[in-house]
């Protein structure tokens, strides 16, 4: 995972870290993100470390990274958006087409959610796991799964979209990289999240000031209004005119009509025959008698960001607490993520 949240155990500023999970940490350490970027907007405190000692055995951190990143670059994509935009069933579908669900599994949540009398939920228990979550119909915490594509590897991160549960939406945004902004087109849908006090907005102007850039903007439940070209069109214009305002460059948000809960335009392209009325419209700028990009194809493409693994360490701090599942009673347990460097088992921080 490219923004691994990271925990040093520190009872002493003299004592070495000797954890079995630091061990692996190390390890599989990666960094990410504009260091600019990330340490003005994140809110969280950061300092650079310099390492008081030299461990006994050492890794070539930049060329492990370098050989770990020759088969496919890895993206940390969170998804976002207000509640009940169907971001959890859109992505867990989108899970189920790319083979991360096998059919028995997916028959058991069918047949599971059809009991409690949520048939339409089952592809969103594919990452919503817990009985509370399911039975409320609610994401509650930030679930993650993985995926690849043709030229990446995605760790996916579903956070949820009530405002009851923003704490736990900024945990999951903050070791994203790129993102998946989920609206939902039905009549009323939309205005609901993006005026008033729906979440569409804030989520929007809390992962740009986590530091994410690239953004594909997935308008979901289009098949409600028939998919309906003036309805995407309204949708998008307002967005692009409130996302360009709060610092999107134009060129890095990208928009694509989906149903999550059918399926259409995630993985494969439409066609005449099983959309007619998308593929009346929907057509790729590039070649216009082709159709529009599906949202795999859209984010297959994000540009990876800057990982400064050879620069001095830096930890952006986002918690701090006594004891942890490795250390000490009286020790201090620091949780943050690297914004650039490394660190190694042995390092006195």
């Amino acid at each position: 995972m490219l923004r691994d949240a990271l925990v040093l155990n520190i009872s002493s500023a003299t004592r070495s870290v000797e954890t079995p999970a630091l061990a692996k940490s190390v390890a599989r350490l990666r960094v990410s993100g504009d260091d600019d970027d990330q340490g003005a907007s994140s809110g969280a405190e950061s300092a650079e470390i310099s390492p008081s000692v030299t461990p006994k055995r050492r890794i070539d951190v930049v060329a492990e990274y370098s050989a770990h990143q020759k088969t496919r670059e890895t993206l940390n994509l969170v998804v976002v958006g207000h509640v009940d935009a169907g971001k959890s069933t859109l992505m867990g579908h989108l899970l189920y087409a790319l083979g991360q669900v096998n059919e028995r599994t997916m028959k058991r949540f069918e047949r599971d959610a059809e009991k409690i009398g949520k048939g339409s939920f089952a592809f969103a228990w594919v990452l919503d796991e817990t009985d509370e979550e399911r039975s409320r119909g609610v994401t509650m915490d930030t679930a993650t799964s993985a995926f690849s594509t043709q030229h990446r590897k995605f760790t996916l991160l579903d956070t949820p979209g009530h405002r009851d549960f923003v704490p736990n939406m900024i945990s999951g945004a903050s070791r994203a990289d790129v993102a998946i902004l989920v609206v939902d087109a039905s009549t009323g849908g939309f205005e609901s999240g993006f005026d008033g006090n729906g979440q569409t907005r804030e989520h929007a102007i809390l992962i740009r000031s986590l530091g994410v850039r690239q953004l594909v903007v997935a308008i979901n439940k289009l098949d409600v209004v028939e998919w309906s070209e003036a309805r995407y069109l309204e949708i998008t214009g307002r967005l692009l005119d409130f996302l360009t305002g709060c610092g999107y460059v134009k060129e890095d948000v990208r928009f694509a009509p989906v149903s999550g809960l059918k399926g259409v335009n995630l993985v494969r392209r439409i066609s005449a025959d099983s959309t007619p009325k998308l593929a009346a419209w929907y057509r790729d700028t590039s070649d216009f008698g082709e159709p529009g990009p599906c949202l795999v194809d859209l984010i297959d493409t994000f540009t990876m960001p800057e990982r400064p693994v050879s620069k001095p360490f830096r930890l952006a701090v986002t918690d701090y607490f006594k004891g942890g599942a490795f250390s000490s009673a009286n020790s201090v347990s620091v949780t943050g993520r690297i914004s650039q460097g490394n660190v190694q088992l042995g390092e006195h921080v």
